[in-house]
Formats: C-alpha cells, sequence, structure tokens
C-alpha cells in the first residue's frame, strides 16, 4: 500500500483535553449513508437555491392529464377552478381517444410530430440540448415559416421562432395594443444563446428577409448608437425593429462604454414604450423661438439578440437586471438536425411567407379585460397565482436567483403578449376569424411557450455558474499547490482556508465563505482533488491533492 494513501486506514483522531473522539466511519458506516441518500426522496423547491451545481433545471411542465373532480363537486368556472400548471388542452378524436398533438384539436397546439424518423423536439434524447420545447400554435403561419426555417437552419425549433416572433411583435405595434395597466405595445425583446460557431446568423437570415420585405429602411434599426443619435433615429420613425445575430459587440460596447451604458438603460423604455424627451441647450439654435425640447410621444423597439455564453447573463451590464426581465431566452448548445444544402431564401416561398405575415399590418384594436372568454379568464387566474408562487419559494440570495425572480415578476405580461400575437398568426392563417378573443387553449400554449424561455434562463445562470466554479476551483487549487512547490498534496484546516482565501469577503468581487464552502470545495471533491481527512467538533481538515 501506498504510504501516502489515508483512503483505506483510520488516523488516530486528535486529543481534545486528554479525550480521544473518534471520527473515522467504518466502511459499512459510509455503505449505509450512501444507501440512506439514495433513499431520500427529492426537495419539492424548484429553484436552484442550494442546489448542486451541475443538477439539471426544473421542470414546471409535466404533461400528465389531472384526475377531473366528481361533477357534483366541480365549481363553476367563475370560482377558484384553475388549470394546473401548463395543462395542455386535450381534444376528443374521432375515437374518443384523447390527443393534445392533433393538428385539428381546438387546444392541442404542441408540437408538430418528427417526419422521417427524426427525434422528437422535446424528447430526453434531442439533440437541441433545449431544456424544454417553445411551443407554438401548429394551425397558425408561425408553424409555417418555422417548417420552412428548418430546411435551412440545423438549431432547434424555438430559436427558429424567436426572431419572427419579434418581427410580428413590430408588425402588431402601434396599431394593437394590451391594456393591462395602461395602454402596453407588443413589442418583444428575445435572447438566442448558443455556442460559436452554431450558425445564428443562418437562422436569422429568412427572418431579416422577410422583415426587409415588409417594413422600410427606417423601421430597421442595427448597430451601436449613441443615446442623442438614437433620438434623432426615432424622431424619424418612432417604432422600429433590431436583428443582431452577433449580439456580441453590441453587448460589450454596453459593457464598457459610458455612452453604452446610457444606450442599454433606454433600451428598458423603448420596450415599454414611454414618451422620450430630450432638452438640450445647444437645440436651440435649431429650433424657432429657442425651444431645447423634443419630445417622442411613445417609442418602441422589437428585438432580437443572438450571442455566446460569455456575454448572454448580462452581467456587468448595469441595466442588466431590468434587460434580463424584459427578455425572453432561446437556449441551444448543439444542432437539432444536419443540413447538407440549406434551402434557398431567393425562391417564392420566402416571398409567400412574407404576404402570410403582411396580414398582421391590418389588425388594430385593444386587448383588454373584456376580450377574454370566461374559461380564458379562469386559467389567467390561475396562471397569475402559479407565478406568485413562484416568486415567493425564491429566497432571492444569489444573483442567478435575483434574475429569476425578476423575469417572474414579467412573465405574465409576456404571456399576454404572446397569445395576442397566436392569436394574431392564426388569424392571417385563416384557422380563426376573431383575432381579438384570447381563449383558454392558447393562453395555456403562451404560458408553456414562457415557462420554455424561464428554463432557458435557469439552463444559462447554470451554465455560467458552473464554468465560474469550474475557474475559481482551478485558482484555489493553483494557489495551494504554489505554497507548497516540492509536494503533492497539503494539508488545510477550515480555519487556515477561510483566512487565506475568504479574508476579504466584504469587497467587491472577493471570494466568499460560501462559495468557498458551497461550490468550489464541493466541485474539487467531486474531481478527486479533495477530501475531507478529520472533524473534531467544528475543526475539519481538507486534504488537497495534485498532480
Amino acid at each position: 500500500m501506498n504510504p501516502t494513501d489515508h483512503s483505506h486506514e483510520a488516523e488516530p483522531a486528535p486529543k481534545l483535553s486528554g479525550l480521544i473522539i473518534p471520527f473515522i466511519p467504518t466502511a459499512e458506516e459510509l455503505a449505509e449513508t450512501e444507501r440512506m441518500k439514495r433513499q431520500r426522496p427529492a426537495p419539492e423547491d424548484w429553484t436552484r437555491h442550494l442546489r448542486p451545481v451541475d443538477a439539471p433545471p426544473p421542470d414546471w411542465y409535466k404533461p400528465q392529464p389531472p384526475a377531473p373532480p366528481p361533477a357534483e363537486s366541480r365549481p363553476q368556472a367563475e370560482e377558484d377552478d384553475w388549470p394546473e400548471p401548463d395543462e395542455m388542452p386535450v381534444a376528443e378524436t374521432a375515437s374518443g381517444e384523447s390527443s393534445s398533438s392533433s393538428p385539428s384539436s381546438p387546444g392541442g397546439y404542441t408540437h408538430a410530430e418528427p417526419r422521417g424518423g427524426e427525434t422528437a423536439p422535446n424528447s430526453p434524447n434531442s439533440p437541441g440540448g433545449c431544456t424544454r420545447e417553445h411551443p407554438i400554435p401548429e394551425d397558425s403561419i408561425l408553424a409555417d415559416y418555422r417548417d420552412f426555417v428548418r430546411q435551412v437552419s440545423e438549431l432547434p425549433d424555438g430559436l427558429i421562432v424567436a426572431p419572427i416572433l419579434s418581427l410580428c411583435g413590430k408588425l402588431l405595434t402601434p396599431e394593437v395594443t394590451l391594456d393591462f395597466g395602461g395602454l402596453k405595445p407588443l413589442t418583444l425583446y428575445n435572447f438566442m444563446t448558443t455556442p460559436a460557431g452554431l450558425r445564428k446568423g443562418t437562422t436569422f437570415a429568412p427572418a431579416e428577409k422577410i422583415a426587409r420585405q415588409l417594413l422600410a429602411s427606417e423601421d430597421l434599426l442595427c448597430g451601436n448608437a449613441s443615446d442623442s443619435a438614437l433620438f434623432d433615429t426615432f424622431e424619424q420613425q418612432p417604432h422600429r425593429l433590431q436583428f443582431e445575430d452577433e449580439g456580441n459587440t453590441i453587448l460589450r460596447t454596453w459593457e464598457t462604454s459610458s455612452h453604452g451604458r446610457e444606450v442599454s438603460a433606454r433600451y428598458l423604455k423603448l420596450y415599454d414604450g414611454t414618451p422620450w424627451s430630450q432638452n438640450y441647450l445647444r437645440e436651440r439654435k435649431l429650433h424657432e423661438g429657442g425651444g431645447s425640447e423634443r419630445t417622442i410621444p411613445q417609442a418602441t423597439l422589437s428585438l432580437c439578440i443572438g450571442s455566446t455564453f460569455g456575454v448572454a447573463r448580462l452581467d456587468q451590464l448595469e441595466a442588466g437586471s431590468g434587460l434580463r426581465r424584459r427578455f425572453g431566452f432561446y437556449l441551444a448548445t448543439e444542432r437539432a438536425r444536419y443540413i447538407d444544402w440549406p434551402k434557398s431564401l431567393q425562391g417564392k416561398e420566402i416571398g409567400q411567407l412574407a404576404d402570410k405575415f403582411r396580414e398582421l399590418t391590418h389588425l388594430k384594436g385593444v386587448i383588454g379585460r373584456e376580450s377574454f372568454t370566461p374559461e380564458a379568464w379562469g386559467h389567467w387566474r390561475g396562471l397569475q397565482a402559479r407565478n406568485r408562487l413562484k416568486c415567493e419559494s425564491i429566497p432571492g440570495y444569489t444573483s442567478g436567483e435575483e434574475s429569476l425572480l425578476s423575469s417572474l415578476n414579467e412573465s405574465p405580461a409576456r404571456c399576454l403578449k404572446l397569445a395576442v400575437i397566436f392569436q394574431a398568426c392564426r388569424w392571417a392563417k385563416g384557422s380563426i376569424t376573431d383575432p381579438y378573443t384570447i381563449t383558454q387553449d392558447v393562453l395555456a400554449l403562451a404560458e408553456r411557450h414562457q415557462n420554455a424561455c424561464l428554463d432557458a434562463l435557469v439552463e444559462l445562470e447554470s451554465t455560467g455558474r458552473r464554468l465560474q466554479v469550474e475557474d475559481s476551483a482551478e485558482w484555489l487549487l493553483a494557489q495551494i499547490s504554489g505554497d507548497h512547490p516540492a509536494q503533492k498534496s497539503a494539508d488545510y484546516t477550515r480555519s487556515d482556508l477561510t483566512r487565506r482565501f475568504a479574508a476579504h469577503a466584504g469587497r467587491h468581487g472577493a471570494l466568499t465563505v460560501s462559495r468557498l464552502y458551497g461550490e468550489i470545495l464541493p466541485r474539487l471533491i467531486e474531481k478527486g482533488q479533495c477530501r475531507i481527512r478529520s472533524k473534531v467538533g467544528k475543526c475539519i481538515t481538507y486534504t488537497f491533492t495534485w498532480e
């Protein structure tokens, strides 16, 4: 046996006041502990608070139809008879069986069935790397667009529809609005996140092609600009669309420059469609009477950005928290399919799609409380209740939890926007005759789509946190090995580690005790580079090893 191997022999416990307290457990005790851990039920809390670093994101939606209550005890729809979270509407087939994915069912707007042996997009073994499907109405022009772009892009369907949803928000703004605590535009901010080289630009291209056929050049916004230059732009056309498939550049500018920080804060107000005023003395010479104030009654922007994981968390932005709240996130780590030769965007198919989306510009109206059917109103009340329960269950101690809490606060309004867009796209397809009425099935579909965006945000935070923990663990081991250049292992007590590496936890960016013992040491233990050697009372000794 290697004399330096302590994994199979017990060491004498240190003495305290003449009393020897044994600590090293026997092999039988260790086996019993592991057995109890495996039998321990999973925690019910769906948040990431105190979850393992590599734990999968939560899955709020489980498509299992709930058992209906007895008919005599079932309350009326006007009472608190709320559907289960993300309940899939079920339609009756000709044989009497229930189907939730039938294209002809009134509520079964799930993902289209895969063709030709493809893997189902929401299958655990699907190659897209998504945590949940982003469903859209199958009887809408959104499904027509998705089916076409599947021949162009190798990314999962959720990322395919992200740019076109932002375009739909622009086409409906400002003629269709939400009366929800004031008139709100249907602007959408979507964020696509993939590793570098996964062809985000190819996925943006069809939506950009359609946008340029439907919109004038002054309707489109691109690149970086100062706040004053943006004002000049929006003064000419106050409702605009922006696609940024290479979003790393603009996000880095927002992080590192003073004018970029000012512009990122402006994007918060462009999402909400608030009035925009400027008052500069230099403007006096440009206006008769010496006036210097300029005002835009309402300025709106629909936005879709694509970036890599490194900047997608928006951590370095002063307005990062507000932007995360407004964005819907779409994430993929792998391709969903392989295309030998992408479909051409110069054929008649892209023009036919553009004609279908042009129909959205003919709609005009206000969606309010009276636009809900009784069933949809009951689902809306349940959606609000579920959202509040989720918000209350998040401790909000970490930046990731605060980010999720902020996004949850915006989720109901975003669900409404998605539901209105879904109905408009169904109307443009000819599937419905009344695009201004919100039904229960489309509202449930919008909730499921938004929950998928929240899943992507959780996964994004988890991925970024894993990378941070991995980097910090490597740094910590390098520091310890540097303190002992002639050794391959070293022992540190908990007090030694705290004094050496977490003595200045109050400083911005410094290593904290909770991160040291809650994330970094567990990661080193998992990699076999650290183990607890002994524990006597509150004194814990760790052994670090390296090559």
